[in-house]
């Protein structure tokens, strides 16, 4: 459940919703206040017929699995946002959103800048107006996990990309954003850690790729986000995001954590890959 914004990264990116960043899977009420919703608690008198209450454990019971989960689950989660009970605390809490990625899907506190609400007052998603105060009460009350929420990870690592694997845009992105577990340090990012590819095919049948120039941005408000910004409108074709694993050029966490090579183990890490088609 991320939408997208410009700005930022809303991946689809309106901006992203992804990581993080949530994507909408069906339409829903909005027009809710935040500040209002964050300063007054939900009445007691009037629960939800679920017994919806404002901690973790009610929300994924009554709001995640039976409404989110269907679209934000399994192997390919939209917007890499898994909202399983198994996946959605780590997904959630302090991750990047996809759409907008100056926020945080959950900002622990601060419902007023968590996208999650944010999305929810737009696009419902198919829950209720009147679910979505229990929502800004957890978050407002620290976000807190309960017995169903798996321990936060603290192993630096990609949360969340936008576009998604597989996905198939029928506009150039405006950028390609990359979420990650830990905040970056920016002072050591290499413009070549990130490479932008056009896989190309010759006339033989062999493949090959294309390096597409880029601008490569971590936003000032969301260390956790990498922005990847094409120098000119990608045409139509297939393309892949591509993390250089060189020491000379990597991405590391502000303590200092590297990524873990993945599964090839040298060289350099896929991230995502994507088809760029014409209506």
């Amino acid at each position: 459940m991320f939408i997208k914004h410009p700005g930022g990264w809303r991946l689809r990116l309106s901006g992203g919703a992804l990581l993080v960043a949530l994507a909408a899977c069906s339409g829903g009420n909005n027009g809710m206040n935040t500040d209002s919703m964050a300063s007054s608690p939900p009445a007691a008198s009037s629960p939800p017929s679920m017994m919806l209450t404002a901690d973790f454990d009610s929300i994924q019971a009554n709001i995640f699995t039976p409404i989110c989960a269907g679209c934000h689950g399994g192997a390919n989660p939209a917007e890499n946002l898994n909202l399983d009970a198994e996946h959605s605390y780590n997904d959630l809490i302090n991750v990047p959103s996809t759409e907008e990625p100056t926020l945080d899907r959950v900002k622990p506190g601060d419902p007023t800048n968590s996208y999650l609400v944010i999305h929810l007052q737009k696009e419902g998603d198919g829950a209720p107006a009147s679910d979505i105060p229990f929502v800004i009460q957890w978050i407002q009350d620290g976000a807190l996990p309960g017995s169903s929420a798996m321990t936060m990870s603290s192993e630096f690592d990609v949360a969340a990309v936008q576009p998604n694997p597989g996905d198939t845009l029928h506009a150039s992105p405006p950028r390609i954003v990359i979420g990650f577990t830990q905040e970056l340090d920016i002072g050591s990012l290499n413009p070549a850690a990130v490479r932008l590819e056009r896989i190309t095919e010759a006339d033989d049948g062999q493949s090959g790729t294309l390096v597409i120039p880029v601008s490569v941005a971590i936003p000032s408000h969301n260390a956790r986000a990498l922005l990847v910004t094409p120098g000119s409108t990608l045409p139509p074709g297939q393309y892949q995001v591509v993390l250089n694993m060189d020491s000379s050029a990597v991405v590391r966490s502000q303590s200092g954590a590297l990524l873990d090579a993945g599964a090839a183990g040298v060289g350099e890490r896929l991230v995502t890959k994507f088809s760029v088609e014409t209506k």
